[in-house]
Parts: C-alpha cells; sequence; structure tokens
C-alpha cells in the first residue's frame, strides 16, 4: 500500500482506533493500534477515510486475530440486498456527490442487479456464469455495468470487505464507450425556434430560459442557481459583459462563474428573488411554448449543446467556448456538444 514502516514516521496523528500515516502519495492511512487481553496489536486498516477507517475497526473488534483488512473467502456472504444498497446510495449521495438523479436511477439499476443476481454471494459471482447473461439484451448496458462496477470498488475501497480477486468486474468489465446521440441527430435549437416559444412563456420560465441561452448551463445548475446562486460584479474590461452569475457547484466544490449580459444578468436577479425553479415544471412550461408556437418541441436540456454550437458557428474559438461551458478541453466540447457546428471559412482557392 506504499505506507512507511520506518521508526522516523511521524505518529502524531491519531484517530479513535490508533494513529495515522501517511502513504508514498500522500495519504492518510488509518492504522489500528490496540492493547487486548494483555496482547498488543498494530495493523493497518488499509483505510483513507475515517468513515472507511471505522468500518474497519467494528470488523477488527469483532474477531482480531483473524482480522483481514482485505477480506478473506472464509467470511460472510455478501448480497445486494436492501441494507446494502441503502448504505451504497448514501455514500454515493453523501461522498461521492451524485445528483439527486443520478442517484435515483442507481437506486434503479441496484434493483435490476438485485432481481437478476437472486441473492448470490457478490464474492462468488463470476463473469461468464452470472454477470454477462444478465446483461444479454439488457437497455443502457453501459449505466447497468458503470453502477455494478462502482458497487465491487466501493465494498473493495470503501468497505474493505472484499478483495481484488473476489472482484469479477476488475480489470475484465469495462464500460462500453456509446456512440453520442447527438451524433446521430442535431441537438441544436434553431435561434427562431428559442425567440418563437419564448414569446408563449410566461416570465418566470422566459426568466429561466434567457439564463441558459445566455450560459449554456445545465438545467440541474440553473436549479441549483435560483435556490442558492449569487451574482457578482465583473471586474475584468470587456465588451458585452454586465456581471457575473455564481452558481454554487456541489460535486467539484467550486462554484461556476459564467460572464453574462445585461438581459440576462437582470433574468438571473429576478429567478434569485423568486428562490426557486421547479426542474420538471420548467420542461413542461417549455414544451407547451413549443406547443403554442406551432414549433417541434424541444427541452432545456438541449440549450447547453445550442450555445456551444452557436458560438463556434459565430467564430469563437472551441478552446474559449470550452472554458466558458466550464469544460477540462475543447475536445469535450466538439465530442458532445458542438457535434454539428461548422468552423469559420478559412480564405481557399475558389
Amino acid at each position: 500500500m506504499g505506507e512507511s514502516t520506518g521508526k522516523s514516521q511521524d505518529y502524531a496523528e491519531t484517530w479513535e482506533g490508533g494513529f495515522i500515516r501517511h502513504d508514498s502519495r500522500g495519504r492518510k492511512v488509518y492504522v489500528i493500534r490496540r492493547m487486548i487481553n494483555g496482547r498488543s496489536y498494530k495493523v493497518s486498516t488499509r483505510a483513507t477515510t475515517l468513515r472507511a477507517a471505522m468500518e474497519q475497526l467494528k470488523r477488527f473488534e469483532t474477531d482480531p486475530d483473524h482480522y483481514n483488512p482485505a477480506g478473506s473467502s472464509h467470511e460472510a456472504p455478501i448480497h445486494l440486498d436492501a441494507p446494502l444498497a441503502a448504505e451504497f446510495l448514501a455514500y454515493s449521495r453523501d461522498v461521492d456527490k451524485n445528483s439527486s438523479t443520478w442517484v435515483k436511477k442507481q437506486q434503479g439499476y441496484l434493483a435490476w442487479w438485485a432481481d437478476q443476481l437472486k441473492g448470490r454471494d457478490l464474492r462468488k459471482l463470476t463473469l461468464l456464469d452470472d454477470i454477462l447473461p444478465a446483461l444479454e439484451g439488457a437497455k443502457a448496458r453501459g449505466h447497468r455495468i458503470a453502477v455494478l462496477k462502482r458497487v465491487y470498488s466501493w465494498l473493495r475501497k470503501v468497505k474493505h470487505v472484499l478483495s481484488v480477486a473476489e472482484d469479477p468486474t476488475f480489470g475484465r468489465l469495462t464500460v462500453p464507450q456509446a456512440r453520442p446521440e447527438q451524433w446521430k441527430r442535431t441537438k441544436v435549437i434553431p435561434r427562431e425556434h428559442y425567440l418563437l416559444a419564448h414569446e408563449y412563456l410566461a416570465p418566470h420560465w422566459r426568466d429561466g430560459m434567457d439564463v441558459q441561452a445566455g450560459t449554456g448551463w445545465h438545467v440541474s445548475e440553473l436549479v441549483r442557481f435560483a435556490r442558492m446562486g449569487s451574482v457578482e460584479p465583473y471586474r475584468g474590461e470587456a465588451e458585452g459583459i454586465a456581471g457575473v452569475l455564481v452558481c454554487p457547484q456541489t460535486k467539484s466544490g467550486v462554484p461556476l462563474r459564467t460572464a453574462v449580459s445585461t438581459e440576462v444578468l437582470e433574468a438571473g436577479k429576478r429567478l434569485l428573488e423568486r428562490g426557486s425553479l421547479s426542474f420538471e415544471k420548467y420542461g413542461l412550461a417549455i414544451k407547451g411554448a413549443c406547443k403554442a408556437a406551432g414549433i417541434p418541441p424541444f427541452t432545456p436540456g438541449r440549450f447547453r449543446h445550442s450555445v456551444a454550437t452557436w458560438a463556434i458557428e459565430k467564430g469563437a474559438d472551441p478552446a474559449s467556448v470550452a472554458a466558458f461551458l466550464n469544460h477540462k478541453s475543447p475536445t469535450t466540447t466538439r465530442r458532445f456538444y458542438a457535434t454539428h457546428a461548422v468552423p469559420t471559412k478559412v480564405p481557399t482557392l475558389r
């Protein structure tokens, strides 16, 4: 595990079960140090978080002489039952900081896996006999694989009740790379459709649409902004920028700041004054506006694709668009969002 065992190691930091080392990558590693019935115990839990270490401490106290942080074949079977699923989902929500939408989907996929596995011990599953047959013909295959792999990873790395040898997904089961849906059909909202739907929306929903059209935010970010966002002044010098909308970026822990025009800034302020925006009702309102305007319906989730495409087709540098949308790389923008953008024409011979 890369832990230092030299006597010069500083053990100044302690926890309920013993002391804390730091491994070669600088991570905390929790070590149990106890005196039980005259016998001294010092064993690494291999855990790098206090929560996981406390789980290991419980296992150690049950049977100190046979404690093994990686788990062993003689231990009790592990079933994908309701308590285990609930514990995993709580970790997904509270520690992994996944959105409530994804956690709810994970819950559904866990229920599906529980039904497929029919109470079998997770330690004894095999790829060929249990997992691949269950996936045969299943929809959303990639998501089902991703959830199962995450459960096994959580059992190994967080709870430390499973070894790599007991994980049938480790190094053998990969999440298939699906061809992005937007490669098959454009998800860009035509400008004229945006303006037509705009006219048939109530003011509150119109403000939401304007903020999305001016920021390229996900709908979840828009909802979060309306509930707990803020406005900041723009401290630079740039034409067309009136201020900055700030959305609490819960998953990464870093707020998302987007420079906006006067119209978008005012729409954002009105959303903050109202204090909320319903994800479901917002989508239904836009669907109704499209119907009233006599145009094909579009969902608010398509604004991000539209902003990326509109910007690149107007001559914006893909790297600048990527930075504006808070993407790590222009490749993400091109691959998943501006898939139908036509680059600015360069001089040619004809």
